[in-house]
C-alpha cells in the first residue's frame, strides 16, 4: 500500500477499534451507539481524505477496504463499513467503480457467501452503480454476468434469497428507465459473456426470462439493419459489387459477417453453404470466392469450405455424367470443372488431398458402389493435376497424401473383373485409362521416391485392384513404344506418366515440336512472302491439349518459351524459326490456368528486356499475342502491360518503325478499352498510389492518354458514380494535362460526368494549329516553286527539321490538286526515310488538323469535293503506303472540334469508308469472316484459313512501297513477321471510338445507316462486341433514348453479325430471338413479324430466363446438346461465365425496347413484386419469389438511372400509403417484416416495396442510394410526420449504412444525419413515441458500428431539443464522447469507433456522476441487516411484479416474513 494512502486506512481501523484499542463484537443493544460510532468513523476518514486531496493508486487504495468489508462477520461492523464505503464514494465518486469491481472480483464473492455479507454487498452495489459512467457500468455488468455463469440449472432452496438479491441488481442495470447503461452495450455483453441461448448451454432458469426478453427487445433493431431476404440474394460472378462488406462471409463458418451484437433472423446467422457452393461452381469465380471470405489472393490460406464445396461439385458431376451417353457434353463438363478446381488448388487455398479425403468419406457412406463413366472422368480430372501439384508443392510430399487417392481408387473400382482396354484412337481412352494411370504413377514414381528419401519409414502395402490389372499391364507396355510420331492417344497417356524426369520427357517434346512447332528445311512460307512467316501453321489441337496433364502442358510452354522465344526473338536472321503453329500452340497453352500463371510473369519480364534491347521482332510478336490471344487479362497485368509497352512509343528507335508502332498502339487501345468498368474504377486509385500509371502517360501518347480518360469517364457512368467525384480523379486529370495538354469537343464533354466536364471547361488550352493552313501553303510553295529553295537537299533538310511537321499535308495537297508526283518522288522518299528515325506523331496530328480545317473552312462542300478529299487520304495509306489509316483515324476523331465543324468530320469519314480501296479491303475481310462458322479465335487453323486468306488479297505495307515501286529500286525488306494482325483488326478499337463520337453528336441517319453496317461487319472479329454494345448503350442512353432507329440499328446490326457465330441463341427471349433470326434471313425469306409488345409477361419471362439459367440450374445438366454451355468454349469466350453473359444480353434486349409505347421499366419489372398478389395466378412463382426478386435487382443494377429512377417516385407514394398511416405504432415492425409476412401469406405492399428496394440497392452501387438523400431533403422531409413513416425510412436505409461507410466517407456523413433530422421532424408532429427503445437502439447502432463521433454536434442539437422526455432520456448517452480505442465484439473487425469495456476512469467524469441517478431512497440498508429494498424493476417489469416475475423464472415462492427473514415455499 502506498505511503500516502496508509493514514486513511490506519485512521479507519483505529476509529473502528481494530488496532487493539477496542473491539466491536456481537449485537450492541443500543443502536444509537452504532450510529455514533459509524458517524465517527466516517468523519475521521473524510478528514484524512481531505488532507491528502488525491489518491495515487486507486486499486491499492480500494483493496484493504474491500477486505475489511468482506471480513465483517457481525451485523454492526457490516452496517458501519457499508455506510462508510457509501460516504467515501459520495465524497469521492471515482471510487465507486473500483469498489464495485473489488467486491465482485473478490475470491469469496460467490453464492456460498454468508447471507449477511451477500445481502450487504448487493445493497452496496445497488448504491455504487449510480456513480460510474456508462463505460464503468459496462465493466461492472460484465462481472455480474460472469457471476450469472456460476448459477447451475438447479438453485438450492437455501440460496434462493441470495439469487433474488442478485437478480434485482442485474435487473436494475438492465432496466433502460434507470439510464445506468446503454441497452446496446448490455446486449453486446450478454452475447459475449453468456452463451447465446443455445440448447446445449441454456441460460440459468432464474435469469432465462429476463435475458431472453431483453434480447427479444432488440429484434426490431436487428430487422432495421437487415437486408430483406439477404440469404436468398445471390451475386453474379464477375459482375456484382462483391467487394461490398454486405457479401462478406466468415472463411470457416461461412456465416454472414455481422459486426453488430444483435439477434438477427435465423436465416441470416446460418452458414451460407448454398451461396458459397453456387459461387464455387461458376467459372472464374476465384476473385469473388476470395472476396466473400475476406482473403486476399496473395494470402496462402487454406479454406476448408472451398474444399467441401469442390468435393460436392465433383460427386454431383459423377452421378450426372453417368446419366448421359454424350461424350462431347461429358468432356465439356469435366474440362470446365477441372479449370475450376485447378484455379483454387494453384492458389493454395485448397489441397487436392483435402478434396479427395472429403470425397472418400462421402462415397464410402453411399449404400452401394459407384459404377459408370463418371468415376473415370473423376480420375481423369485428378490425373490432370496430380503430377503438377506434386512438383509445384513447396512442402515435402508424404505417404498419407497419396494413400487417400489409392483408397479412393479402391472404393470406386471394386469390380470383380478387369476392365477391357479402350480404343486408343478415341479421346475417351485417356479417360478410361485415368484410374490405372494414377495408380501406376503413384506406385512406380511417387511412392518409391518417398521410400528412397525416408528409408526408416515403413510404407503400407498396396495391391492393385482387380479392375485395373489389364490397364496396368497396358501401361507397362507403353514404355517400349517408339515415340517418333503421334499415332493415337497412347502417346499422351504415356507422356502423362513420365513425371519430371527431363531425360524421359525429351523424346516426347522432340516429337511434338517437330510436328507442330519447329521449321524444317523444306518449309515454305505459310503466309505472304513479304512478311517472312514460315513453318507449320496449325497449332497443337485442343483435344490433344486436353489429353495432356497440367504438368505436361506447363512443360511444353516452358520449353517453347526457353528454346524458341528467348533464342529467336532478338535475332532477325533467326525469326523464321518462330512458326505460326508454334505461336498458336503457345497462345492456346496460355488459355489454361496452370500455364497462364507462370508464363504471364515470364512474358512480362521478357517485355522489359525487349524494350531495353530494341528487339523489334519480340516486341511485335508479344504485342500480337497480348492483343489477340490473351483473354480476360487481370487488371493488374493490364496496368503492367500498359506501363511497359507505352515506353516503346517514347523510344525513337521503336516509334519510328510504322508497323511496330501500329501494333503497339493497337495493343494499348485494346488493353484500355477492354478494361472492366468496375475493376477500373476500383483499381485506378491503387495504381496511381503505386506510381504505376504515371509512366503510362507520356508526351508522345496524347491519343492513348485521351482514350484512357474516356474509359475513366465511362467507368464513372456505368458504375453510377458520375455524381460522386473523387479527389484522385481531378489529380489524375491534372497530371495528364501537364504531360499532354489537350481538349475535347463540346459534345464529348456533354457525355462525360459533370464534374469532369466542368474541370475541362475550367482548363481550356490554346489552339496550337491556328496557322496550319498558312504553314502548309508556304511549304507547298517552297516545294513547287523551284526558286524558293536552291536544290533538293535543302528541300529535304527543310522538311526533315524536327519542328517542321507539314510534309504529309504537302503531299496530300499535291494529290488533291492533281500535281504529277513523279517530279517529287525522290524528294519525298528522302524526307519520309528521315522521318522513320523518330516518332511521327506530331506529323499525324498536323495532318489531322490540316484535314479538319480544309474540310470545315472550304467554301464548296459538294459531294465531289468530299469524295475526292476522302480518296486522297485513303490513297496515302492504301496506295502509297505513306501513312497508316488506323493511326490517322484515331487522331482525327479525338481532335477537339466546334459543334459547327463536327458534322464535316462524319461526312468525310462516310466518304472514306465508301472509297473503292478501303471498302474493298473491308468487304474482303467480312467475306472471310462470314465464311467461318464459329469464333475465329477458336478455329482449328486460323493462320491459313483466315490470316493468310486475307493477306493474299490485301498485302499490307508500311514503308512507302506503293510510292516507290514504279520509280525507285525496291527497298530492303523491313516488315516484321505477322501472325494475327491486319489493318481491319487494328481498325476495331478505332471504330469503337468513331461510333462513340457519332452518338455524341448524332449525325444524319444516312451516315449512321452506312457506317454502322460496315463497322459491325468488322465486329465479327471483335473480342468483346456485346460488352462494347452494352457500354455504348449505357453511356449514351440519354442521347439514344429518343433515337429509336439508331439504337435498334446498332443492336440488331452488332448482334446479327455474331449471333450464330458466337452461339447466342440462348441469351435472349424467344420473341427477340425470332426478331434477330428474321433479320438475318435474306430479303426474299424475311417474314413480316409484328413488333413484340414489351408487357409484364415479357418482363417476367426475362427474369425467368435468368432465374432458371443461373440460380436454379444446379441440377440442370450442362452437357446436353440443348444447353448453352455445351456449345461454348469459355476459355475464349467474351465473358468469363454464362451468368455474366446473360445479364449483359438481357440488358441489351431491354435497351432495344426503350422508347416503345407504354414502356415503363419500373412498372413492368418492379410493380409485380410490390402488388402483394403472389398467388397461384401470379406471374411470379411463389416458391421462387426471392430468386425472381434477386434477378430483378440484378437487372436494374445493370441499367442506367432512367430505368430505375421511378423507384423514388414510388417511395413517396408508399410513405403516404393508407396501410402505413393506419397501422398502430405497436404493430409497425410486424408490418415491415417481409419474411414473416410472406411465410404466413399476409404480405403487404409496404413490406414488398422494402424487399424490392433492398434487392436493387444490394446489387447496385452506392450511387443507387444517393438520390435518397435529395428525396429526403426535398420531399420526404415534408411527408414524414409519424413514427410509422420514420421507422419505414430506417428500414430502407439502415442495412446499407455500413456499406456506405466502407465505400464513401463523405456520403456516409450525409446519410447518418438523415435519421436525426427525421426524428426532429416527427417529434414536432406527435407528442410521444411508442417504439422508443427500437429507435434509440438503432441510433446507438449507427454511432458505435458506423460513424462514431463524426456528427456529435448535430446529435446534441437534435437530442437536447426533443419534446419527448422518454426518448430524450434514452438518447442522452449519444452525446457522450466515444472511446476511439473501444470496439464492439463481433465476428470480425469493426470499421468504426465502437464501445467496449474501459478499465480506466474517464477523466471527464472524475468529479461527479454523469448519468441518470437513482433516487436517494432507491437502495438503503435498514437496521434489519439481512434485508435490502429494491426499487428498480427488471427490464420491462413493473415494481409490484418483480417478485412474481422472479417466481415464474425459478419455480419458487420468495417473500419476506414479519421478522425480516425470507419465507420460502415449494
Amino acid at each position: 500500500m502506498a505511503n500516502i494512502d496508509e493514514p486513511i486506512y490506519v485512521a479507519c481501523r483505529r476509529a473502528l477499534g481494530l488496532d487493539g484499542s477496542s473491539e466491536i463484537s456481537g449485537l450492541l443493544s443500543n443502536v444509537q451507539d452504532i450510529e455514533v460510532l459509524t458517524d465517527h468513523v466516517i468523519n475521521v476518514v473524510q478528514a484524512k481524505m481531505r488532507e491528502q486531496n488525491s489518491i495515487r493508486d486507486v486499486a491499492i487504495f480500494v483493496r484493504p477496504f474491500v477486505e475489511l468489508f468482506m471480513d465483517s462477520t457481525n451485523a454492526p461492523r457490516m452496517y458501519t463499513v457499508n455506510k462508510l464505503l457509501k460516504k467515501m464514494v459520495e465524497f469521492h465518486p471515482p471510487l465507486a467503480k473500483p469498489f464495485a469491481e473489488g467486491i465482485l472480483q473478490h475470491p469469496r464473492m460467490n453464492f456460498a457467501l454468508p447471507a449477511l455479507i451477500w445481502n450487504s454487498a448487493m445493497d452496496l452495489l445497488q448504491f455504487l452503480v449510480r456513480f460510474p459512467d456508462y463505460k464503468g457500468i459496462r465493466d461492472i455488468f460484465k462481472l455480474l454476468l460472469e457471476k450469472v455463469q456460476m448459477l447451475m440449472s438447479h438453485t438450492p432452496i437455501q440460496d434462493i434469497e441470495k439469487v433474488f438479491k442478485f437478480y434485482t441488481l442485474v435487473a436494475l442495470i438492465m432496466n433502460p428507465d434507470n439510464n445506468l447503461q446503454l441497452s446496446y452495450f448490455i446486449q453486446n455483453e450478454i452475447k459475449q459473456t453468456l452463451p447465446w441461448g443455445k440448447p446445449e448451454s441454456p441460460y440459468p432458469p432464474c435469469f432465462s426470462s429476463l435475458l431472453l426478453k431483453f434480447i427479444d427487445s432488440f429484434r426490431p433493431t436487428a430487422q432495421l439493419v437487415s437486408i430483406t431476404g439477404r440469404d436468398m440474394l445471390y451475386p453474379i460472378v464477375g459482375y456484382s459489387n462483391y467487394a461490398s462488406i454486405l457479401w462478406r462471409l466468415h472463411f470457416v463458418k461461412l456465416k454472414f459477417h455481422q459486426t453488430a451484437p444483435l439477434p438477427f433472423d435465423r436465416a441470416q446467422v446460418q452458414p451460407q453453404t448454398e451461396l458459397f457452393c453456387y459461387v464455387i461452381k461458376q467459372l472464374n469465380s476465384r476473385d469473388l470466392a476470395f472476396s466473400l471470405v475476406g482473403i486476399a489472393r496473395n494470402i496462402k490460406q487454406r479454406i476448408t469450405a472451398i474444399e467441401e464445396s469442390l468435393a460436392d461439385l465433383l460427386i454431383w458431376n459423377i452421378f450426372e455424367t453417368n446419366k448421359s451417353q454424350d461424350f462431347e457434353g461429358q468432356l465439356h463438363l469435366w474440362t470446365v470443372t477441372a479449370h475450376i478446381v485447378l484455379v483454387y488448388v494453384q492458389n493454395v487455398c485448397v489441397t487436392l488431398s483435402g478434396i479427395l479425403n472429403t470425397i472418400n468419406i462421402k462415397v464410402a457412406s453411399f449404400p452401394g458402389p459407384v459404377f459408370g463413366v463418371g468415376r473415370d472422368w473423376l480420375m481423369w480430372l485428378i490425373g490432370q493435376m496430380l503430377c503438377h501439384i506434386l512438383y509445384k508443392s513447396q512442402g515435402k510430399p508424404t505417404w498419407s497424401d497419396y494413400l487417400i487417392l489409392l483408397d479412393l481408387i479402391r472404393i470406386l473400382y471394386p469390380d470383380a473383373q478387369s476392365l477391357p482396354e479402350p480404343d486408343y484412337r478415341e479421346f475417351l481412352s485417356v479417360v478410361s485409362m485415368a484410374a490405372a494411370s494414377n495408380w501406376y504413377f503413384l506406385t512406380t514414381r511417387v511412392i518409391p521416391a518417398i521410400a528412397a528419401s525416408s528409408p526408416t519409414v515403413s510404407l503400407p502395402q498396396h495391391q492393385t485392384p482387380v479392375a485395373l490389372q489389364m490397364h496396368i499391364e497396358a501401361l507397362k507396355s507403353f514404355e517400349d513404344r517408339k515415340l517418333s510420331s503421334i499415332d493415337d492417344y497412347r502417346f499422351y497417356i504415356a507422356w502423362n506418366l513420365v513425371g519430371n524426369d527431363a531425360k524421359a520427357n525429351s523424346p516426347y517434346i522432340d516429337t511434338l515440336f517437330k510436328i507442330y512447332i519447329l521449321n524444317s528445311s523444306q518449309s515454305i512460307p505459310s503466309s505472304h512472302i513479304s512478311h517472312n512467316v514460315f513453318g507449320p501453321s496449325e497449332g497443337i489441337p485442343y483435344r490433344s491439349l486436353d489429353a495432356m496433364s497440367a504438368h505436361v502442358k506447363c512443360l511444353i510452354a516452358k520449353q517453347y518459351y526457353q528454346e524458341i522465344i528467348l533464342k529467336n526473338l532478338y535475332n532477325a536472321t533467326q525469326w523464321a524459326a518462330v512458326s505460326p503453329g508454334g505461336v498458336e500452340s503457345f497462345a492456346r497453352l496460355l488459355a489454361y490456368p496452370e500455364v497462364e500463371q507462370d508464363r504471364l510473369k515470364e512474358l512480362l519480364n521478357l517485355t522489359e528486356a525487349i524494350i531495353g534491347k530494341n528487339w523489334y521482332l519480340g516486341a511485335h510478336l508479344l504485342a500480337e499475342l497480348f492483343t489477340f490471344r490473351l483473354h480476360r487479362i487481370p487488371t493488374s497485368i493490364r496496368a503492367q502491360l500498359l506501363q511497359q509497352f507505352s515506353g516503346i512509343l517514347v523510344s525513337p528507335q521503336h516509334a519510328g518503325h510504322p508497323q511496330l508502332y501500329c501494333a503497339i498502339q493497337n495493343l494499348l487501345l485494346n488493353l484500355i478499352l477492354q478494361f472492366n468498368c468496375t475493376d477500373l474504377f476500383n483499381q485506378v486509385p491503387k495504381l496511381i498510389d503505386s506510381k504505376m500509371l504515371q509512366s503510362v502517360f507520356t508526351k508522345e501518347s496524347e491519343e492513348i492518354n485521351k482514350v484512357f480518360i474516356l474509359c475513366i469517364a465511362r467507368s464513372f457512368i456505368i458504375t453510377g458514380s458520375e455524381s460522386m467525384p473523387v479527389p484522385w480523379c481531378t489529380d489524375f486529370l491534372t497530371h495528364i494535362m501537364q504531360i499532354t495538354p489537350h481538349g475535347w469537343s463540346a459534345s464529348t464533354l456533354e457525355a462525360m460526368p459533370s464534374f469532369m466536364a466542368e474541370w475541362y471547361r475550367a482548363h481550356q488550352i490554346s489552339d496550337a494549329y491556328r496557322d496550319i493552313r498558312a504553314r502548309v501553303d508556304d511549304d507547298y510553295k517552297k516545294l513547287t516553286n523551284s526558286a524558293s529553295l536552291a536544290n533538293e537537299q535543302e528541300i529535304v533538310k527543310h522538311f526533315s527539321q524536327p519542328n517542321n511537321t507539314t510534309c504529309f499535308c504537302v503531299f496530300l495537297k499535291l494529290t488533291i490538286e492533281d500535281r504529277p508526283l513523279r517530279s517529287y518522288i525522290n524528294t519525298f522518299y528522302e524526307i519520309f526515310k528521315n522521318l522513320l528515325t523518330r516518332s511521327m506523331n506530331a506529323h499525324y496530328r498536323t495532318l489531322a488538323e490540316y484535314i479538319l480545317r480544309e474540310i470545315t473552312l472550304q467554301q464548296n462542300h459538294s459531294q465531289t469535293f468530299m469524295q475526292k478529299y476522302a480518296d486522297a487520304v485513303v490513297n496515302m495509306a492504301t496506295r502509297y503506303n505513306i501513312i497508316q489509316l488506323d493511326r490517322l483515324l484515331l487522331i482525327l476523331f479525338l481532335r477537339p472540334l466546334d459543334e459547327a465543324k463536327t458534322p464535316y468530320v462524319h461526312i468525310l469519314f462516310y466518304f472514306m469508308i465508301n472509297s473503292s480501296a478501303l471498302s474493298e479491303i473491308i468487304k474482303d475481310f467480312g467475306n472471310i469472316a462470314r465464311s467461318i462458322s464459329g469464333d475465329i479465335w477458336s478455329m482449328k487453323n486460323f493462320h491459313e484459313k483466315f490470316h493468310c486468306e486475307y493477306h493474299k488479297k490485301n498485302i499490307e505495307r508500311f514503308f512507302m512501297e506503293g510510292l516507290i515501286k514504279d520509280y525507285l529500286q525496291p527497298s530492303m525488306e523491313r516488315c516484321l513477321p505477322t501472325y494475327y494482325s491486319n489493318m481491319c483488326l487494328r481498325l476495331l478499337p478505332i471504330f469503337e471510338l468513331i461510333i462513340s463520337r457519332m452518338f455524341e453528336h448524332m449525325p444524319n441517319a444516312r451516315i449512321v445507316d452506312t457506317v454502322l453496317p460496315i463497322a459491325q461487319n468488322l465486329f465479327r472479329a471483335h473480342a468483346a462486341p456485346v460488352t462494347f454494345l452494352y457500354n455504348t448503350l449505357f453511356v449514351y442512353e440519354k442521347k439514344l433514348r429518343e433515337k429509336f432507329n439508331f439504337r435498334q440499328s446498332l443492336i440488331v446490326g452488332t448482334l446479327g453479325n455474331i449471333y450464330h457465330m458466337r452461339k447466342m441463341e440462348w441469351c435472349f427471349s424467344n420473341n427477340f430471338t425470332s426478331y434477330i433470326e428474321n433479320h438475318l434471313r435474306v430479303d426474299g425469306e424475311k417474314r413480316q413479324l409484328p413488333s413484340p409488345v414489351f408487357n409484364s409477361r415479357y418482363a417476367i419471362d426475362l427474369l425467368h430466363k435468368l432465374v432458371y439459367s443461373v440460380f436454379l440450374n444446379s441440377r440442370a445438366p450442362i452437357y446436353e446438346k440443348s444447353s448453352y454451355e455445351y456449345n461454348i468454349d469459355w476459355r475464349y469466350n467474351e465473358f468469363a461465365n454464362p451468368s455474366l453473359q446473360l445479364i449483359h444480353c438481357l440488358a441489351v434486349e431491354i435497351f432495344f425496347y426503350t422508347g416503345q409505347e407504354n414502356f415503363n421499366p419500373w412498372k413492368l419489372f418492379a410493380e409485380p413484386f410490390i402488388s402483394a398478389q403472389v398467388d397461384s395466378d401470379s406471374l411470379i412463382p411463389r416458391a421462387h419469389y426471392l430468386k425472381y426478386l434477386n434477378t430483378m435487382g440484378l437487372l436494374f443494377s445493370a441499367l442506367p438511372e432512367y430505368y430505375w429512377s421511378h423507384l423514388f417516385e414510388r417511395m413517396c407514394q408508399i410513405f403516404e400509403h393508407p396501410l402505413l398511416l393506419r397501422c398502430s405504432p405497436t404493430d409497425i415492425m410486424d408490418l415491415l417484416n417481409f419474411r414473416e409476412r410472406f411465410c404466413t401469406h399476409t404480405e403487404n405492399m409496404v413490406c414488398c416495396f422494402v424487399a424490392v428496394v433492398h434487392s436493387i440497392w444490394l446489387h447496385g452501387s452506392i450511387s443507387h442510394l444517393q438520390p435518397f438523400l435529395s428525396l429526403v431533403q426535398v420531399r420526404l422531409s415534408q411527408t414524414i410526420k409519424t413514427e410509422n413513416q420514420l421507422l419505414l425510412a430506417f428500414q430502407l436505409i439502415g442495412p446499407f449504412l455500413q456499406r456506405i461507410q466502407t465505400e464513401s466517407t463523405k456520403l456516409l456523413l450525409e446519410f447518418v444525419i438523415v435519421p436525426y433530422d427525421l426524428i426532429a421532424r416527427v417529434d414536432v408532429h406527435q407528442q410521444a413515441f411508442v417504439n422508443v427503445d427500437t429507435i434509440a437502439n438503432f441510433l446507438y447502432h449507427i454511432k458505435y458500428i458506423v460513424v462514431g463521433d463524426a456528427i456529435r454536434d448535430r446529435i446534441e442539437t437534435v437530442v437536447n431539443n426533443l419534446h419527448c422526455e422518454k426518448l430524450r432520456s434514452r438518447l442522452h448517452f449519444l452525446c457522450a464522447k466515444t472511446d476511439v480505442s473501444s470496439t464492439i465484439h463481433s465476428q470480425g473487425p469493426a470499421s468504426a469507433a465502437t464501445p467496449s469495456s474501459a478499465s480506466n476512469v474517464d477523466p471527464s467524469s472524475v468529479n461527479a456522476p454523469t448519468h441518470g441517478q437513482l433516487k436517494s431512497g432507491t437502495s438503503t440498508m435498514q437496521m434489519q441487516y439481512t434485508t435490502a429494498a429494491m426499487q428498480a424493476p427488471p427490464y420491462g417489469t413493473s415494481p409490484q411484479n418483480i417478485q412474481q416475475h422472479f417466481q415464474l423464472t425459478t419455480g419458487a415462492t420468495c417473500g419476506m416474513g414479519p421478522d425480516g427473514n425470507p419465507a420460502q415455499q415449494r
